[in-house]
């Protein structure tokens, strides 16, 4: 799957700042959490509290789906499958000089919560069918 393709894949998405995201727990139990997001060429960002458990559920499992939602949950589009993984480091730093910017509500679900004295993840969801392998969350 190339870099185009991987964008195509995210298309229902483009135009969403919210998506309903469905993480799985470990007996494959799906729980969707609307939350901000930030499409940016073939990949998917979204920042969540550390403990939240969100974070949890990805750290067992990084399988997800995507979907446009409303603020309220409501899907409004077709939901893209995906794998997500936490960015610590440089990688984190490198993704959010374009990411967090003042327009952009991702910046402001992060400064919100830090604001609260939460420590957040950042974490970047790649089309399920990206190459690569599987996906570990660094921990």
């Amino acid at each position: 799957m190339t870099a185009e393709d991987r964008a195509q894949a995210f298309g229902p998405l483009q135009a969403s700042r919210t998506a309903l995201l469905t993480t799985f727990r470990t007996g494959g139990e799906a729980v969707g959490t609307p939350l901000s997001i930030a499409v940016v060429g073939d990949c998917a960002y979204f920042v969540t509290p550390a403990g939240s458990g969100k974070a949890k559920r990805l750290a067992g499992n990084p399988s997800v789906t995507l979907a446009p939602c409303k603020l309220n949950g409501s899907v409004t589009g077709e939901a893209v499958n995906g794998r997500a993984r936490r960015l610590d480091g440089q990688e984190r730093r490198d993704a959010t000089r374009g990411l967090l910017r003042p327009t952009r509500s991702l910046f402001w679900s992060l400064f919100l919560y830090r604001l609260q004295g939460h420590p957040m993840y950042l974490f970047e969801v790649v089309p399920a069918d990206a190459p690569g392998g599987p996906v570990t969350n660094r921990g």
